[in-house]
């Protein structure tokens, strides 16, 4: 239920996670354990035994203000004391988990007898529709604390607002295309999403989110399924701090719905020049096909600049989607254009790189042909993009 490997090797906070998600505790009602009083938090592990000579007498660690409930979908956090019982300088390796995933370490030098509040992970939780928990623990050198937090159910998003429907099937291999809608448009929203209980993607990691959100009105995510089964994809959507859960049931099955494909390519798929200084414009078209007969709608990307060019509507089994295209063009930026079926399935291909005639075509610059074409962690292929273009990552799925 818990993002897994975003502050693995640090124990620094999310940036701007907890103010995204209405901060850190929701306005629930914290546990505060820093009184001696409220007994001894320290549990011996016998296998958490680190260097520098320190052991289980030579410190305390305690989890002393952590929230007793969260809603699904908010950032869990907690403060965190060392003390060194010791009158001697310790450096003890202090590692956080979350429901057993370890979610950040670091190595602390602590003065004799002194107490210390490292920065602790801020975690996104998973909304849920029926009421669970999560266990954050802490552990050094044979010491550990760990306390349990209900997580509430999440408002459930009003279906309108959710793309595709909840339930498909699809073959093996297919990417499905994923939106939640605006819930307010005066409000801030954010969405976070998780695939079949691990955190995924946000919309605090891809400025193509935000250009998305403008111009369409929804956050995207696309996933691409080959094990074959059921996948659950949970979107957690913060509007102002309140959290809404969108969920979809994805099973594999080769009767299943299959990708869009494009299938020719006009002008040739390559170099595009444009003119940066003139009027002089060109019209791109692709024809695309859906096996099942339910062709929606052609995004047109332009790489670096995260722009959409334009948004063609096509429909039925075949169709052609056009656009027009000038001096709005950036030198050495690709133009992707995505497929979207009614359905959710998605397609999407490099297919031109700009070259601006005032500046010329870069040396040993190869066409979008000659090159391999992957996918990044929301479908997209990242070929033929340029070294210097916006980097790509490899497929979440």
């Amino acid at each position: 239920m818990l993002l897994k490997g975003v502050v693995v090797g640090s124990i620094a906070s999310v940036p701007n996670a907890a103010s995204a998600a209405g901060g850190p505790h929701g306005g629930k009602t914290k546990t505060d354990e820093s009184d001696a009083t409220t007994g001894d938090p320290k549990h011996t592990e016998p296998n958490d035994a680190e260097p520098n000579d320190i052991d289980e007498s030579s410190l305390a660690i305690r989890i002393v203000d952590i929230p007793d409930a969260l809603t699904g979908g908010e950032f869990l956090e907690w403060t965190l004391e060392v003390e060194n019982l010791t009158d001697e300088s310790i450096e003890p390796t202090v590692d956080s988990f979350v429901d057993g995933e370890s979610v950040g370490s670091v190595t602390l030098t602590i003065g004799p007898g002194e107490t210390v509040q490292p920065t602790t992970p801020s975690v996104p939780t998973e909304p849920v529709d029926t009421e669970g928990s999560v266990t954050p623990r802490v552990s050094a050198n044979g010491v550990s604390d760990e306390r349990t937090v209900r997580l509430l159910p999440a408002e459930e998003l009003d279906t309108a607002l959710q793309f595709p429907d909840p339930e498909l099937t699809v073959q093996p291999g297919t990417t499905v295309h994923f939106e939640v809608g605006v819930v307010d448009p005066d409000a801030t929203q954010t969405t976070t999403w998780f695939v079949d209980g691990e955190e995924v993607g946000s919309t605090l990691a891809d400025p193509r989110q935000s250009v998305y959100f403008a111009e369409q009105d929804a956050h995207f995510w696309q996933e691409t399924f080959d094990t074959p089964g059921p996948s659950e994809v949970v979107a957690a959507v913060d509007v102002d701090g309140e959290q809404f859960r969108a969920s979809w049931t994805v099973t594999v099955d080769p009767k299943g719905l299959a990708d869009p494909s494009i299938d020719a390519v006009r002008p040739e798929p390559g170099i595009l020049e444009f003119d940066s200084e003139t009027d002089e414009e060109t019209t791109l078209e692709i024809d695309v096909s859906d096996p099942d007969e339910n062709l929606d709608r052609v995004v047109w990307w332009l790489t670096q600049a995260d722009t959409i060019l334009g948004v063609s509507d096509v429909s039925g089994a075949t169709d052609t989607a056009s656009l027009t295209v000038g001096a709005e063009l950036c030198h050495t930026c690709v133009i992707i254009p995505w497929v979207i079926t009614g359905d959710g399935t998605f397609a999407s291909e490099p297919l031109w790189e700009a070259v601006d005639v005032n500046i010329g075509e870069p040396a040993g610059t190869a066409s979008p042909d000659d090159q391999d074409v992957g996918t990044d962690d929301a479908g997209d292929s990242t070929a033929p993009t340029p070294p210097e273009a916006d980097a790509q990552s490899e497929p979440s799925g």
